[in-house]
């Protein structure tokens, strides 16, 4: 972990690595004395005000701004609506401030069709923040000497402010476990403890008394139940109609974009909705360690089938042949706070496509698609209770192994936030569990990995549609957990792809593991259960 002063003395030494750090991020303060020629922004930034707010965005990141009457619209990213087809920003903020002038559920309605990785202020009296379908767009916000700071990087503030890791958080991500499986932070932790992440489907706002308050605003009504064939076709049209309009939204709006395949199911379903617009694309695939040749592999055949080129890049082996390795590796570890413990090949592979930074413009990416596919049931071999406890929520996220303190912290700290986020029990005709892979893992482990992913190029994702995932999760849970209903998306779309019949076996559900988990499973659970009976 390196300081501040190691990381000015470091970018003093390696200029031409400025723009690395804290690549495509953002940063609003009150404190108007902060020094946009100064570290961290050594006057690249692009900087404004918009009411109160200092705004500091890195100038590979895009923003739009956009006013009515008394009201600024700030959108941080990018957004595009396959409803409507419009892939312009100003025209999408110009839609939701005539909606947010009527009516909250009107302004909620209207985002609702974006898809995109964003994060949208509106400033008025009082101050609101909500972001993207999957909350991949990160927002943490916080207080510093009295002053509102939102941002998609803490360690902007920690630097600038002095601030130290939470205690709790350095113990959690030093801890050899924490290293085992996906690694993202319990609740909306930060790693300081001034600050908090949002999230998916809830909205923040602060008043001028810099109070803040989370409120939900999905789900508020139960999801149309399918209930015969013709109900389920229709859902299958519908997805692909949605994915597809999406996909030719992106070639329209990015010149040099780049569809990334693993040869897994959520990648095959977004190679078959790009139907008719494969020539707006280039395809890839990569291979940074050895699980990776068999889907990319597995990729370039797919793409023979339906006659696209594909290329694979092999990201070298050995840190050692990449060019200040360790450099870029204190720059993309220092960005992420120092949470995140990125094996070696995912920074090297960053690195890679840092370097070729000009070599697509987006990467279209096939995220989010994992909320609808019953992960957990697969992961453990059986059916998840219809009501999980805050102990669900803790091993979930991460294996306490030999570390009863750190998983009895997770559980007090996972209660407080299933009651702040209003997710104690189900909502509604929506599981528990596919709730918390949308707002947590996505909107915490999606965020992070997002973050970490910002130094390479812009990515987007054609499944980040709230009223796409709303509309899937209406489907049969039978066509969902076999993955049936992204094979019938991917039939209707493109049969020369379901014809090609390559499957990859995802490794979380071959048969020994999902035995390990699930003794895993019952060792937390039932000793729980039994001291938290009532």
């Amino acid at each position: 972990m390196k300081t501040k002063q190691e990381m000015e003395e470091l970018l003093n030494k390696y200029p031409e690595y400025r723009d690395a750090l804290f690549c495509r991020g953002y940063y609003l303060t009150e404190d108007h004395d902060t020094d946009e020629q100064a570290y961290p922004f050594y006057g690249m930034w692009n900087v404004f005000m918009v009411k109160s707010f200092k705004c500091f965005v890195h100038p590979l990141q895009t923003y739009t701004l956009y006013n009515r009457g008394n009201n600024t619209y700030l959108l941080i990213g990018h957004a595009y609506n396959p409803f409507t087809m419009c892939h312009e920003e100003a025209k999408l903020l110009a839609d939701c401030a005539e909606a947010y002038a009527k009516e909250k559920t009107d302004f909620f309605n209207c985002i609702n069709e974006w898809t995109g990785i964003f994060a949208l202020f509106v400033f008025s009296d009082d101050l609101m923040i909500v972001q993207d379908c999957g909350g991949i767009k990160a927002v943490y916000y916080g207080e510093v000497n009295g002053k509102t700071i939102i941002t998609s990087f803490p360690q902007i503030a920690a630097d600038l402010h002095r601030l130290e890791m939470d205690p709790f958080i350095y113990e959690l991500t030093t801890n050899r476990f924490f290293n085992i499986g996906n690694r993202y932070l319990p609740g909306d932790l930060a790693p300081f403890k001034v600050f908090k992440r949002l999230g998916a489907n809830v909205y923040l706002t602060r008043n001028n008394e810099h109070q803040y308050e989370i409120t939900r605003f999905y789900p508020t009504a139960p999801h149309p139940e399918c209930k015969t064939e013709e109900d389920y076709r229709k859902i299958i049209e519908k997805s692909f109609e949605i994915l597809h309009k999406g996909i030719e939204l992106a070639g329209r709006k990015w010149s040099k974009g780049m569809i990334s395949l693993s040869g897994g199911t959520d990648s095959k379903t977004t190679l078959a909705c790009a139907n008719g617009c494969y020539d707006k694309f280039r395809y890839f695939s990569y291979q940074s360690k050895d699980t990776e040749i068999v889907d990319s592999e597995a990729a370039h055949t797919i793409c023979g089938k339906i006659g696209v080129q594909h290329d694979i890049y092999k990201i070298p082996d050995n840190n050692v042949d990449v060019k200040d390795f360790d450099v870029l590796k204190a720059i993309i570890d220092h960005t992420n706070a120092w949470v995140k413990n990125l094996a070696d090949n995912e920074i090297r592979k960053y690195i890679f496509f840092y370097r070729h930074k000009d070599m697509m413009d987006v990467e279209v990416k096939s995220w989010i698609s994992e909320i609808v596919r019953v992960f957990f049931d697969r992961k453990y071999g059986f059916r998840m209770p219809a009501k999980l406890t805050p102990r669900h929520f803790s091993i979930f996220q991460t294996r306490y192994f030999l570390a009863p303190s750190l998983l009895w912290k997770s559980d007090h700290l996972y209660k407080e936030y299933m009651r702040k986020f209003d997710l104690e029990s189900t909502k509604f005709n929506y599981e528990h569990t596919d709730l918390y892979y949308w707002e947590v893992r996505m909107s915490s482990w999606g965020m992070q990995v997002a973050n970490s992913q910002d130094i390479c190029h812009t990515i987007t994702f054609p499944f980040n549609n709230r009223k796409l995932v709303d509309m899937m999760l209406c489907a049969p849970r039978e066509k969902r957990v076999t993955d049936q209903m992204h094979a019938d998306i991917i039939r209707l779309a493109n049969p020369t792809i379901a014809d090609a019949d390559i499957h990859i076996a995802n490794n979380y559900f071959k048969s020994k593991r999902i035995w390990m988990e699930k003794i895993y499973y019952y060792f937390r659970i039932i000793p729980y259960k039994l001291t938290h009976w009532n």
